[in-house]
C-alpha cells in the first residue's frame, strides 16, 4: 500500500463528514441536584482534584456521604488523582456551548472546533479515530468522562500532544488489526441514529468506504477489488439495514479475504451469516461469468 495523505479528500470520506456535520444530536439536559448535593460535589472535588462528573458518580455510589466517597475514590488505584485530569478538563471546558445546561457535553460546533484545532480533517478516517479514542457516543457529541478517561490512557495534557496521538493512532491503523478493529467496531455505535439498532444500507456503505478505503485497511486484493464487489452485491441483493453481527462479521470476513483470495476458508458448515453465505455465492457466480477459476469452495 502507498503512502497515504491526509490532505486527499474522498468523496465517500466527504459525505460521512456531511452526516457528522448535520446530524441532529439529542442531548439529555444535565441533572439536577439539590444544594446540599452540589455542596457535596464542590468539596467532593476540591479534595480529590477530578471532575464533577467523577464526584457525582461516586457520591451516588455512597447516598452523598462525601467522606465515604472521597476514601472510595483514593483507595481504588484506578481513580486516583491523574497530573493530567485538571488540565484535560481545562481543554474539555473550552470547548461546551452550553456550560450551564450541560456542563459536561460538547456539541457539534464545539467538536468541529476541537477537531480544527486538532488538524483532524472530518473528511478523513482521522475523525473516526479520534471519536474512538474518547469515545464518542454518537457523531458531534463529546462527554467529559470519555474525553478525560480516553485522553488520560494515552498519557497527553495539551491539544499538541493530541494532534500527535490521533496521527501515530492512524497511520497505525493498516498495520495493527487489534487497533483498526476498535475503531471499526466503534464506528458503529458512532454511526447510529438515535434509538436505531441498524443501521441504514447508504450509511453503512459511506463508513464503510471511508474504513476499508486507502486510508483504512484497504479491502482489495491484487485479484479482487472486495470493496467494489460487496457494494455491489449488497446494494442490488440484500438494500437491508445492516445490523451489529454482520457489521462485525464482514470485519472477518475481509480479514479472510485478504488473507486468502480463493475463499477456501469458506465452508457450507463455517458460521458465517446467511448474507455472506450468499456473497459467496455470488462471486462465485460472478467469476465463473468472467471466466475466473481461482476460486477454491468446498
Amino acid at each position: 500500500m502507498g503512502k497515504r495523505k491526509s490532505d486527499v479528500v474522498d468523496p465517500d470520506v466527504e459525505e460521512v463528514s456531511k452526516k457528522i456535520k448535520t446530524t441532529s444530536v439529542s442531548r439529555p439536559s444535565s441533572a439536577a441536584y439539590t444544594p446540599q448535593q452540589k455542596n457535596c460535589i464542590n468539596e467532593f472535588v476540591g479534595v480529590t482534584q477530578t471532575d464533577k462528573t467523577t464526584a457525582a458518580r461516586l457520591l451516588k455510589q455512597h447516598n452523598w456521604a462525601t467522606g465515604a466517597a472521597i476514601n472510595t475514590f483514593f483507595a481504588n488505584q484506578s481513580g486516583a488523582p491523574n497530573p493530567n485530569r485538571a488540565p484535560l478538563n481545562r481543554i474539555f471546558d473550552n470547548y461546551r456551548e452550553n456550560a450551564n445546561e450541560e456542563p459536561d457535553q460538547i456539541g457539534m460546533e464545539g467538536t468541529a472546533k476541537l477537531a480544527e484545532d486538532l488538524n483532524v480533517n472530518l473528511e478523513d478516517i482521522g475523525a473516526l479515530v479520534l471519536f474512538e479514542i474518547v469515545q464518542s457516543p454518537s457523531l458531534g457529541l463529546l462527554t467529559r468522562e470519555g474525553f478525560v478517561d480516553g485522553w488520560i490512557e494515552f498519557g497527553v495534557d495539551s491539544l499538541a500532544k493530541m494532534r500527535n496521538a490521533v496521527l501515530q493512532r492512524r497511520s497505525q491503523l493498516a498495520a495493527d488489526r487489534e487497533l483498526f478493529k476498535s475503531v471499526y467496531n466503534h464506528t458503529f455505535s458512532l454511526a447510529l441514529a438515535e434509538r436505531q439498532k441498524a443501521l441504514a444500507p447508504d450509511t453503512a456503505f459511506d463508513f464503510w468506504q471511508v474504513l476499508f478505503g486507502p486510508t483504512g485497511l484497504e479491502w482489495r486484493t491484487a485479484q479482487t477489488n472486495w470493496l467494489e464487489k460487496w457494494k455491489e452485491f449488497y446494494t442490488t441483493k440484500i438494500n437491508k439495514a445492516v445490523n451489529k453481527d454482520l457489521w462485525k462479521q464482514t470485519l472477518t470476513f475481509a480479514l479472510e479475504t485478504l488473507k486468502d483470495d480463493s475463499l477456501s476458508f469458506w465452508t457450507e458448515e463455517s458460521s458465517w451469516p446467511s448474507v455472506i453465505d450468499e456473497f459467496v455465492e455470488w462471486m462465485k457466480e460472478d467469476r465463473a461469468a468472467n471466466g475466473e477459476d481461482r476460486m477454491q469452495i468446498p
